[in-house]
This record gives structure tokens, C-alpha cells and sequence, in this order.
């Protein structure tokens, strides 16, 4: 009895480990069709949100199979002159770029004090800061209309509680933000011009336990309307305010307030979508100019209450990827090479995500190269002449890429740019936290890593030729500065 209790408990573990195995295959089959040689596009994302103070534009894997290859969804994004982009939460995990403008975002980490004491709307002082700033005359205005030190005392806590939250970062152009699945965040725009981001939310990561597809929850607003480009399905609602589906006397209840204000929080914003323009009343006028480094101190040196506080209330969820003095590449006639990745920024181990942020100057070429994960690039300035060439050396692409336009790169899918006479500037994301680049030539070169008599025999060329492929452009690293043979060439293929 029981060796056949053993030999049914072994059947059924091998019954689990086929059908483990049979899906497994079935879903690395289905990737591996949706990556299968195609030829690529450069693209603009095709739907669009329009609110009454942004603009939401995305592409998702459902109706891209580039995207679905490379399991993730792109979306761009425009605040306006103070815009707010209402609080949300997705599924997902995203690496967001700063293409334009400047503004703040905050970011809730359950469990994280409510340390900051600034005002989100100008960047000013609060009315508790004003308070205390104030003469002996606000006390004695106090003493004269009563009140007790201990009434007081109540309100001053009173009133820094209202103006007390978690950490609010100013944010700006070239600024890469890393963003959680399920942390609810926000953006408000208080520059003088528009604020764009783009970003890419990784719908294969393993965070996502729900479909492949990407899902916003926005924590308030209203629904707004989604526009295609080739006008199908327009009219379809994208996005919409959670506690809507509330029963109302139930949220009146759970947030101890009046049935009214639940209901005014369900229905207050209806027809505003999903970005929010911030009113005069409803803006603190600003007291004094804050600098950068009074709002936004990321610092991960702080001592620590514990592992949470460690862990996510003092992480770094941002890096300026626009600065010379911060490339991975420079070279002064070709451009440089900001490379962001988890050991720049922390927070991207999580998320498995990472960026690259190029800039070419005019004619100038990005060596052929590949990289170990999928990669999505997208075009902020100028345009290039790009390539890129598959496994079986069929070119699946070769056309150019204009500022607003995005070009899925497949894993392992090698890759050259020549940039325009304007020059180009781009921001790629990976699909890995710190991605291998390797390269046909340069400094790195994997040619030059290998025999001469190697080179010689795969290739059927001389010894001479051995030598100039493998040494030629040994003192350059992917970026190469255009010669003038190359600058006139070019000039002439337009």
C-alpha cells in the first residue's frame, strides 16, 4: 500500500512538472513568434487622451507586435501650464524620461513618513511656514480673540499635519524616473512651458501578475475619450476615478466624513479627464523661491528606523541623464553616451529597467553594436539614418527616425546610426536593469578581442585587412566623429 501511495504521489509530480513545462514552452513559443523576423517600423503613437489639461498618447502590445515582442507599451505624455496629472497606480513598473519642461512628482511608498513640509502647488511657503515666520503680532491678534496655549498648540499640529506628505522631487528636462508597479504617484506642472515625458511600463515584468497588458487605476478624475489615429474604436473611454465604484454611504463611512463630501469626491471632476488644471484659489501663492536642493534631497546616507524606511523612503528614484559631465562617452567632434542603469540608480534593480541617453552631433555614426535586451528607442531631437540587421543578416530596417518617432530594437538585433545634418538626440530604454553593449569595432571591439588568424580565416581577407578591421579605430568607443569623406557622402545620399 504504501509503495502505491509513492508511485501515485511521483505520477502526479511528474503530471505537474509536464504540464509546468507544457506552458512554459507554449508562452516562450508564443514570444518567440510575436519576435520572429519582421521588418520594423519608426512610429508615433497612435492613440491619444485628451484632457483638460494634458494629453495622454500610447501604443500598447495588443495592436503592436513590435511591442509585444519586446512585452512592453509606450506612453507619452504632456502636462500644460498648471496641469495636474491626477494620482494613479499601474500594474506595471516604468522608466520615465523628462523630454521637456520642468515640475514636481510625487511618489507614495506605504509605511514612509509624511515628512515633506512644502506646498505641491507654487513653490512657496505653506501657511503653517508663514505662521511661524509671522511677527509678534500674529500671537498677539491670537490672544486677543482667546484661546488658550493649548488650543494653540492643537492648531499649529493641526495645521502641519494639512500641509505635511511624503517627499514631493522637482523634476526636469533630461531627469530619468523610476516608477513601481502599484505605488500611486503624481505629476504638476509649474514651469512656464509644457512639461512631455515618455516612458515605456515593462508589461512582461514579473511585478505584473495580471494580463499583458498595461492598466492604469487612477486615484481621481474622470473618463476621457480615446482617439486612434485611423479612427477605429474612437469614442472608447480610457481611465476613471476608482472610489466611483464606491457604494457612497460604505466611502463616507471607511473615510469617516460627511456623505456628501464622499459623493463629491466620486463626481466633482466629471468631465475634466484626467488632467487636472490646478485654480488661482485653489494654488498657495508662493512666498519665496524654493532652490532644487531644499525639495528634492534624495539621499540614502540618512540613518535608517528600519528595513522599509532603508529600503524605499530614502531611495533615489531619479538621475539627470543630460549631463556631459556624467557620460560614459564623450568624444568632443561625435557626441556622448549617458548610460543610467542600477548602479546609477538604485531604485532600476527592481524594476529591471534601465536607459541610455545619446546624443550624435551632426553626421557623426554610432558603431554597429547590439545589446543584451530588448530596446526601445525614442527620437527627442533631429533625426538619424538607422539600420538594424537580424540573426540571418537580413536588414529589417533602414530608414530615418525623427524627433517624436520610436523604434523597437529586438534583442540582440545589431545596430548602426548616422546622425542628420541637424544632428540626433535619443533616449533608449532596456528591458535589463544594466545591459551588455557589444560592439563590431572600436576600443571594445569584439574583433579586436579576437586572434588575427580568427579574423583572417571567418572572414577570407588578408592579414593586412586583419590588421585595419581589428586596429583602425582602436583609440574610439562607439561614437565615431565624422571624416570628411563621410560628411560629403552623406551629403550627397540625401
Amino acid at each position: 500500500r504504501n509503495m502505491r501511495a509513492s508511485l501515485i504521489m511521483v505520477l502526479l509530480l511528474l503530471c505537474t512538472w509536464s504540464c509546468t513545462e507544457m506552458v512554459n514552452g507554449q508562452q516562450q513559443q508564443q514570444q518567440q513568434r510575436s519576435c520572429r523576423g519582421q521588418h520594423l517600423r519608426a512610429q508615433q503613437p497612435y492613440e491619444t487622451i485628451r484632457s483638460e489639461a494634458g494629453t495622454i498618447e500610447l501604443s500598447t502590445r495588443q495592436d503592436n507586435d513590435e511591442l509585444d515582442c519586446a512585452g512592453v507599451e509606450i506612453i507619452r505624455e504632456t502636462i500644460e501650464r498648471d496641469g495636474l496629472s491626477v494620482p494613479r497606480f499601474h500594474n506595471t513598473p516604468q522608466i520615465v524620461y523628462v523630454v521637456e519642461g520642468e515640475g514636481r512628482f510625487g511618489v507614495v511608498f506605504p509605511g514612509c513618513p509624511e515628512t515633506f513640509r512644502r506646498p505641491p502647488f507654487g513653490a512657496g511657503q505653506g501657511e503653517c511656514q508663514r505662521r511661524r515666520r509671522g511677527s509678534g503680532q500674529e500671537e498677539e491678534r491670537e490672544e486677543e480673540e482667546g484661546g488658550s496655549e493649548e488650543q494653540r498648540t492643537r492648531r499649529d499640529r493641526e495645521c502641519a499635519r494639512d500641509e505635511s506628505s511624503q517627499k514631493v522631487r522637482r523634476v526636469r528636462r533630461g531627469d530619468v524616473v523610476a516608477i513601481f508597479a502599484g505605488a500611486a504617484h503624481w505629476w504638476y506642472n509649474d514651469g512656464d512651458k509644457p512639461l512631455r515625458i515618455v516612458a515605456i511600463a515593462d508589461s512582461s515584468n514579473y511585478q505584473n501578475q495580471l494580463d499583458k497588458s498595461y492598466r492604469p487605476f487612477f486615484l481621481a478624475g474622470s473618463p476621457a475619450t480615446r482617439e486612434r489615429r485611423e479612427k477605429l474604436g474612437e469614442g472608447r473611454n480610457y481611465g476613471g476615478n476608482m472610489l466611483a465604484g464606491f457604494d457612497a454611504n460604505m466611502l463616507a463611512e471607511a473615510f469617516g466624513v460627511s456623505k456628501n463630501t464622499a459623493i463629491n469626491l466620486q463626481e466633482n471632476n466629471q468631465g475634466r479627464g484626467l488632467h487636472i488644471r490646478v485654480t488661482e484659489q485653489r494654488r498657495r501663492r508662493p512666498g519665496q523661491i524654493l532652490s532644487l536642493a531644499e525639495e528634492d534631497t534624495d539621499d540614502d546616507s540618512r540613518p535608517a528606523e528600519n528595513g522599509l524606511v532603508q529600503l524605499f523612503c530614502n531611495m533615489r528614484l531619479r538621475h539627470n541623464a543630460d549631463n556631459p559631465e556624467d557620460a560614459d562617452v564623450f568624444v568632443r567632434d561625435g557626441g556622448r553616451l549617458n548610460t543610467i542603469n542600477r548602479f546609477k540608480l538604485h531604485a532600476l534593480t527592481h524594476l529591471n529597467l534601465a536607459a541610455e541617453r545619446g546624443v550624435l552631433r551632426p553626421r557623426a555614426l554610432f558603431a554597429p553594436s547590439w545589446l543584451s535586451s530588448h530596446a526601445i528607442l525614442y527620437a527627442t531631437r533631429g533625426e538619424a539614418r538607422i539600420q538594424v540587421v537580424e540573426n540571418r543578416g537580413r536588414r529589417v530596417f533602414d530608414g530615418r527616425v525623427q524627433e517624436g518617432q520610436f523604434l523597437v530594437i529586438p534583442q540582440f538585433y545589431a545596430v548602426m546610426k548616422r546622425a542628420g545634418d541637424q544632428g540626433f538626440e535619443w533616449i533608449t530604454f532596456t528591458t535589463s536593469h544594466s545591459p551588455i553593449r557589444s560592439s563590431f569595432t572600436g576600443r571594445n571591439s569584439v574583433l579586436k578581442a579576437m586572434p588575427q588568424e580568427v579574423v583572417m580565416n571567418a572572414y577570407n581577407i588578408s592579414r593586412r585587412e586583419a590588421h585595419e578591421l581589428r586596429w583602425n579605430r582602436e583609440h574610439e568607443f562607439l561614437i565615431l566623429p565624422p571624416r570628411q569623406q563621410d560628411y560629403e557622402r552623406g551629403r550627397s545620399d540625401q
